[in-house]
Order: structure tokens, then sequence, then C-alpha cells
């Protein structure tokens, strides 16, 4: 393995916690009936594809922008003050820079407000790239994201490993035909998606030192 696509949120990051929920806020501050699937839904899409999702889907009047800048209102602080890291996931950085592995962050989040957590976590001068979904136009459950991230780190399929933790990225990723590392945790993801992931997944941890 001389390349790594990593994810951030939920797999580098421990930041689901402070996204559940974010969403049914929103609905709920402007007046807006929350569906019971609202989390199923918006766990695999980007914050852009979100806030359409809430336009086109529910008849939220505000553009997709507004829609963005104010959820991501809600998590800023946190990224920039609270999120930590996964457990020995700074360790496995650090061990995997050692033996002159290129690696990237491939993240559906938006880098205005990633930026100041890969600061504050020191964990920024791993990475060659840190590349948003939005800033490329392409996106995880097709696989194209990582493909495009392999090209920009110059890497090949069989030199090449993706970190996840969302079962759709794990899915995307396989198709594309990746070796794919999962993270799990049950608290947030279910036992079912868990159990999936697993199973897809060539390689499953709860914790890098697993790794190690």
């Amino acid at each position: 393995m001389k390349y790594i696509i990593f994810d951030l949120d939920g797999t580098l990051i421990d930041s689901m916690p402070t996204w559940h929920g974010t969403g049914a806020a929103f609905l709920e501050k402007h007046g807006f009936a929350v569906p019971e699937d609202i989390h199923d839904v918006v766990k695999t899409l980007t914050l852009y594809q979100t806030a359409e999702y809430f336009r086109n889907d529910l008849g939220v009047p505000f553009d997709a922008q507004q829609i963005v800048d104010e959820i991501t209102s809600y998590v800023t602080d946190a990224y920039k003050y609270t999120i930590p890291l996964r457990p020995s996931a700074k360790e496995y950085l650090e061990a995997m820079a050692k033996k002159g592995v290129k690696m990237c962050i491939l993240t559906a989040s938006e880098a205005g407000y990633i930026q100041p957590a890969l600061d504050r976590l020191d964990i920024r001068k791993y990475f060659d790239c840190i590349l948003t979904c939005t800033e490329l136009g392409v996106y995880k459950e097709d696989g194209k994201a990582f493909l495009t991230a392999m090209e920009k780190m110059g890497g090949t399929l069989e030199e090449t490993a993706v970190f996840e933790d969302a079962l759709y990225a794990v899915r995307g990723a396989k198709a594309a035909g990746f070796r794919v590392y999962a993270v799990l945790d049950e608290d947030f993801r279910g036992q079912t998606d868990v159990d999936k992931i697993t199973a897809l997944a060539d390689c499953s941890f709860r914790d890098y030192k697993e790794l190690l």
C-alpha cells in the first residue's frame, strides 16, 4: 500500500455525534415537519445535496447556500474546538508517513469548517491534499470521487487503499476496485449497516491500534 484515501468524518475524526440531528434542528427551527427517515436520507448526502433535498422534497423556500450556511453554523465551533480524533488515528498517520505512504483526505464535508479541526488536531501535515466532493463535482457512491483522488495522488488501484466508515461510500469504493479498510461504529451507523460494511470491506476495525 503506497497511497491511502481517507474519509474524514467518522473515519479520522469522531464528528458524527455532532452532525446527528442538525438537519432536523434546521427544519424544526423553520416550522417544517421532520420526516421519520431524515437520518437515513441525509447520511449519504453532501451538505449541498441535503440543501437541495430540503428545497425540492420538503418545500423549504430558501436557496441552497442559505441552508448550507445555517447548518454549517451549528457545527463550526465543534470542529474548531472540541471534535476529537478517532482512537489511535494520529499514531497510524505518523506510522504511514514514516513508511513514505502518500495520503489524502476525501470528504463530503466542506473545506471551510474542516480546516480548523485539521489544524487543531495537528494532522494537516500528513496529507498531500484535502479534497471535497463539492469542489471535485463527483461523489462517493459511484466511485468516481475515489478514482479522482487516486489520480491526483498519482496512484493505481493496486497500490491504493480507501479508509471509510459509511456503507454507501464503502460500496462505491469497492465498486471502483479499491481495497477498503472500514472503521466500525455501531453507535452511529447501527448494527445492520455495520454488518453489511464488515461483509463488504477487505478489513474492518474500531481502533487504529489494531492496524499498528
